[in-house]
């Protein structure tokens, strides 16, 4: 009797250890998803400041030369 409960605490035990390092796998491989996430993010991150600026110059440009045509005189020429 004490022979099948040493053994089913034996299995237990290593079942357990099989969980633990597959937690640990699993969190390797979150810690590495979260880690290329992070860089994507900031990637993108620049890319959006690139865009707001190209968006504000070509914004900008047009109001000027709007600004030109009108202090030229505009369609009165």
């Amino acid at each position: 009797m004490q022979e099948v409960g040493a053994k089913n605490i034996n299995d237990l035990t290593v079942t357990v250890q099989r969980l633990v390092e597959k937690f640990e796998a699993n969190n390797d491989i979150a810690r590495e998803a979260l880690d290329k996430a992070k860089s994507a993010h900031h990637r993108l991150d620049g890319i959006d400041k690139i865009v707001f600026w190209g968006g504000t110059t070509v914004i900008g440009a047009i109001v000027l030369a709007a600004i030109a045509f009108i202090v030229k005189g505009g369609l009165a020429n």
